[in-house]
Parts: structure tokens; sequence; C-alpha cells
């Protein structure tokens, strides 16, 4: 006697196929969407003080600004992200999706106004503390936590800034 099949088994069987085209079809999508992203950074360098050079990637859209450096797993000794903003204000910045602590220099008019040393990775479960800078500020460069203090940064250091196939900006 021949076995008859069980419908159900045949249905979820085929459901196997569509499931992993609608998965794919998923990933593909996120990960476009993160490229996309990540290609409105550009890339630049800052000089600080007497030549201190720090390569960023430059985020100047609300994208980029919101991303910022969440998600990535460290940055290298000489490298940091630069945000720009069209007009001063006292931005607050999160750590939201960090692995890492870093240091935040606020600068205003290409001169360092303040610093939050050693701003570190937010604790799971727990509300995510903000940072502000004192007075307004046109850019904020982050860096890996310790930089400052290793290079001697202080608040009234001139940071000059290149992007955008290195023209200077302040």
């Amino acid at each position: 006697m021949a076995e008859t099949p069980n419908p159900k088994r045949i249905e979820l069987t085929s459901m196997g196929p569509l499931i992993a085209i609608v998965a794919l079809i998923a990933s593909l999508t996120a990960s476009a969407a993160l490229a996309y992203v990540h290609s409105k950074f550009s890339p630049g360098y800052v000089e600080i003080g007497d030549g201190l050079k720090v390569q960023v990637t430059v985020a100047s859209t609300d994208a980029t600004r919101e991303k910022g450096l969440s998600g990535r797993e460290g940055l290298r000794p000489d490298e940091g992200m630069l945000f720009i903003f069209d007009h001063p204000y006292t931005y607050g910045f999160w750590m939201k999706d960090m692995k890492f602590p870093i240091d935040i220099l606020w600068i205003s008019d290409g001169t360092i106004v303040d610093m939050t040393t050693d701003a570190a990775v937010p604790v799971p479960g727990q509300e995510l503390p903000l940072y502000f800078p004192r007075i307004p500020v046109d850019k904020v460069l982050e860096v890996r936590a310790g930089y400052a203090r290793e290079h001697g940064l202080r608040t009234g250091l001139r940071v000059d800034i290149h992007v955008d196939k290195q023209k200077k900006v302040r």
C-alpha cells in the first residue's frame, strides 16, 4: 500500500524556498541601506595645534551624523570622525551602539573650545548619557579615548580642517 503524502508537510516544505528568498531580499536591502549611508561619509584630515594630523571620516548630513561611529570596532591611533554642522549650537552627542570609549573635541571657529574625555561605552539596559559642549560649536571631532591626554590637547588649540579633496575649511 502506498503512503499518502501529508498535505501540511508538503505545504510547509514548499515554503522553505520562499522563506529563503524573503530572508535574502531583507539581507540585501539592509546591506544596500548600510552601504548607502557609509557612501555618504567623506574622507579628509584635520591638523591640531602645530601639525598633529588626524585622518577623519566626515559626517555632515543628518544620516551620517546619526550613524557616527556606531557599530565600529574601534579607531586607529591617528583616526577620528569629524562632525560638521551648518551653524553653531550646543549639539548633544550619545554613544548609541558604541563598542569603544572616545574623547570628544568640541570645536568652534577652528578652535577647540571644550573637551569630553573618556566617554564610556554605554551600559546595556541603562539610559544613554548625552554629552554637550559648554558653548555652541560648529564641528566635533571624535577620537579614541586617551588621545587628548596622550597628545596634550587642550582648549584654545587651533584646528585646521581639510576635507573635499584636501580643501581647507575653518
